[in-house]
């Protein structure tokens, strides 16, 4: 007899350590995903959701959804090349209706000049501001411009010994 407890106990013990029970409390279970801070950015991510992104602008907000967004997790390397490499600046979305972000990656500092101009070269919009070299999202509001092919100027001039960044990036606007 007291082996068949013994074995009634140690069977019980096996399934319940290898079984799985429902929560009693109301909870979302996502099984695959993460969370990941990065200077004053906070990424989270999951899988099983929609791969769509929308924005959604306000007057001072601006929303988006989806999980497949651009993120700025991996800073770029010091890069002592005169243009800006693919994983120092980032452009999006492009085309754009209304709100163009530009996220610096990189990790240079300066004062950064953008340049937007139209297809015969006119000055349309000149922002300044410094850069850190910690990452930044500048945003520029393109909905007041007719829809077509611009271009985005973009110059560092650092404050270190680094070499002056300027490129050029084509942006559609589409209405």
């Amino acid at each position: 007899m007291r082996k068949l407890q013994l074995l009634f106990f140690t069977v019980g013990i096996f399934f319940s350590a290898f079984s799985y029970s429902q929560s009693v409390t109301p909870a979302i279970l996502n099984t695959t995903g993460g969370t990941n801070f990065f200077t004053f950015y906070r990424f989270e991510w999951s899988f099983g959701e929609a791969t769509a992104i929308e924005t959604m602008p306000t007057t001072n907000i601006t929303v988006t959804n989806g999980v497949l967004q651009p993120g700025t997790d991996k800073p770029a390397t010091v890069n002592n090349n005169t243009a800006w490499g693919k994983d120092e600046i980032k452009i999006l979305p492009n085309p754009v209706q209304s709100m163009l972000e530009i996220d610096f990656l990189s990790k240079q500092q300066g004062q950064v000049q953008m340049l937007l101009l139209d297809e015969s070269g006119k000055q349309i919009t000149v922002s300044h501001f410094m850069y850190y070299g910690t990452g930044s999202i500048q945003k520029l509001n393109v909905s007041s411009y007719p829809s077509g092919a611009y271009f985005l100027n973009i110059r560092l001039d650092p404050i270190n010994t680094s070499v002056v960044k300027l490129s050029t990036f084509k942006v559609m606007i589409l209405r």
